[in-house]
């Protein structure tokens, strides 16, 4: 007896994989691009119209955002190690460049003048041998590799994206992180060391921070400047095995952060808190989902919060 069925294929519905998420696009006039916004409400939202709540803005959304908001309404009731209720915003790239976010984020994650390690130029030049890039798209690039503008990422975070949410969703402004992975980890770095006006609570998940990095010039100019971070916390995490396997990611991951992590410890930006974690067994591809929680139980947990 056959007992086959028919198989009806279609692309899901946005809403049926994410019920709780909203989804906007927004070209900045800063950047000069066009990003996206996946925005999930802490369940609590609703319940009381005069509540304002703590934002986290998450960069790499295109790969983040599937990964951790379905965990995002009930991390607060995790009874072992439970957060306070705050908005997800996850930024990444609009529907239409969402397929090349991988190469778009280097662009906008790393700090003007920033390095790019001869790996990453590789890659590129592989990916258009093998058919994955064009020719036309891998040359752009390269040439957008050259001249990195985190500095404009930011503006747009600052001065674009949030103002536009603050005045549509019930805002904490006194109470607002960052978090990223990777060069989303250098990213958050340099927004940490720049002493950014918006955020105050900064997570750095295996930073790409090379040798001659511009984060230890920055890092110089913060302590040569004597400002105050009081009530400004940086959370770094690392992979293990970036740290103890004789990979590349050694000394493009384990180096720089370790170097950075002693300069916190032996020159300490006055005021500024710092807390660290190594992500047991996991590699630099499996560790960014463990480092966002990581971040999540440093800087926004219940107990931190009775602190603050």
């Amino acid at each position: 007896m056959d007992n086959s069925v028919e198989l009806a294929e279609s692309a899901p519905p946005f809403g049926s994989l994410f019920p709780s998420a909203r989804y906007f696009e927004i070209d900045s006039n800063i950047a000069g691009e066009r990003f996206s916004a996946w925005i999930s409400l802490p369940a609590q939202y609703d319940a009381d119209e005069t509540q304002s709540f703590p934002v986290v803005y998450q960069v790499d959304g295109n790969l983040f955002f599937p990964a951790t908001a379905p965990f995002h309404q009930a991390v607060p009731r995790d009874s072992l190690s439970p957060v306070i209720p705050f908005i997800l915003v996850s930024v990444g790239y609009s529907d239409a460049q969402s397929q090349d976010w991988q190469w778009l984020r280097v662009r906008d994650l790393l700090p003007p003048g920033e390095a790019i390690p001869e790996a990453m130029l590789q890659a590129v030049e592989y990916a258009v041998q093998a058919g994955l890039l064009s020719k036309e798209k891998g040359d752009a690039y390269l040439t957008m590799f050259s001249t990195p503008a985190a500095d404009k990422f930011l503006g747009f975070l600052e001065g674009e994206l949030h103002p536009t949410l603050a005045a549509k969703f019930r805002i904490d402004e006194e109470n607002v992180g960052l978090w990223g992975d990777s060069y989303g980890g250098l990213f958050a770095a340099y927004v940490a060391i720049k002493r950014s006006s918006l955020f105050k609570r900064i997570g750095a998940g295996s930073p790409g921070i090379i040798e001659n990095s511009q984060i230890f010039k920055l890092y110089q100019q913060a302590l040569d400047s004597k400002e105050d971070y009081s009530g400004r916390r940086l959370h770094v995490t690392i992979a293990a095995r970036e740290l103890t396997q004789q990979t590349i990611y050694q000394w493009l991951v384990a180096r720089g952060t370790t170097e950075l992590l002693a300069e916190t410890a032996l020159h300490p930006l006055p005021g500024l808190q710092v807390s660290t974690e190594i992500i047991p067994l996991e590699t630099h591809l499996t560790a960014g989902v463990p480092a966002w929680f990581s971040f999540l139980r440093a800087c926004y947990g219940r107990s931190v919060a009775a602190e603050a």
